[in-house]
């Protein structure tokens, strides 16, 4: 079984995936990218992250950036990372590796994270 990985082309996009996800190689569900329409970018090819893969601590992270962008509360927000969150396939490169178990391939993202308490969903 293998798994699929994406990661930036440019520094500055790797620096800002850095910032945002704690890493600059991100799971994917499907090795080709996707036509859809999105609030945030319009009509664009997009990569859906495989929130299987990932740890916890890392959506919830994320369900906060996208409850203050979309001005919705942290609970919905939840739900709506959980279901699906986009990575937008422009200055993207995919990678095949092989299967390993998510607590064997993936360290901490931030490693304090465990330390913070999120309120109950």
């Amino acid at each position: 079984m293998t798994q699929y990985f994406v990661t930036p082309k440019k520094d500055s996009r790797k620096k800002r995936w850095e910032k945002v996800y704690g890493r600059t190689t991100l799971p994917i569900k499907y090795p080709k990218p996707h036509l859809a329409c999105t609030q945030r970018w319009g009509e664009t090819a997009v990569y859906y992250l495989d929130t299987t893969a990932v740890p916890e601590a890392l959506l919830d992270r994320l369900a906060s950036f996208e409850a203050r962008r979309a001005g919705i509360s942290y609970r919905e927000a939840r739900m709506n990372v959980r279901r699906e969150w986009l990575i937008s396939a422009e200055g993207c490169r995919v990678e095949k590796r092989p299967y390993l178990p998510a607590n064997q391939n993936w360290q901490p993202a931030f490693p304090f994270l465990h330390q913070v308490q999120f309120r109950p969903a």
